[in-house]
This record gives C-alpha cells, structure tokens and sequence, in this order.
C-alpha cells in the first residue's frame, strides 16, 4: 500500500482540517497517526478526531472500542453533519492503561 500524505497546518494546529486546541494533543495526534500509518491505517477527518478527543481525555477507552467496532472512523459522504465524539490514546503518554 503506497504512502499517502496527510495535511498537516502546524501554524493553524489543523489535520485534515480538524482542529486542535493545544500544541501538545496536535503533537501526541500525529505521533499517533504516524504509528497506525506506518502499519498501513489511512486516516480519515473523523478517525482524526477520534484520535484527538481520546488523547484530550474527552472519551473513554471503551467509547473508543465503541467507536472502533462500529468503524466510526470511516470517511463520511460529503455532506453529512458528524458530531464529534471523544477519545483516549495509548501514545498520550500520562493515559496508562
């Protein structure tokens, strides 16, 4: 599976368009996102913010087993309205599990 690059705005902290609100969950998502993509994983905006929101404490590691079983990370058709939901990360560091 060939490399794809993902947009990444460090000036603005954006992803893929998805925001962030501080310099080190913008850094701890694309440690992430650099770990799961060297194994193949093709980020979509909301896997992004499932990511964020895990690593911000924002949801819990079952919500994101939740979200991983219902693949609520797969691209949606332009056009829908997503909620974002949160979530925790095992590369954050203090989140021990």
């Amino acid at each position: 599976m060939p490399y794809k690059p993902i947009e990444i705005d460090r000036k603005n902290l954006t992803v893929m368009g998805v925001n962030f609100s501080s310099v080190s969950n913008f850094e701890a998502t694309l440690n992430a996102l650099g770990t799961v993509m060297f194994e193949g994983f093709e980020p979509t905006p909301k896997s992004i913010e499932i990511i964020r929101d895990y690593l911000a404490d924002k949801i819990t590691i079952e919500q994101l087993g939740k979200l991983t079983k219902e693949k609520a990370y797969a691209q949606v058709a332009e056009g829908d309205i997503v909620q974002s939901t949160s979530i925790r990360t095992a590369t954050g560091g203090s989140h021990a599990q």
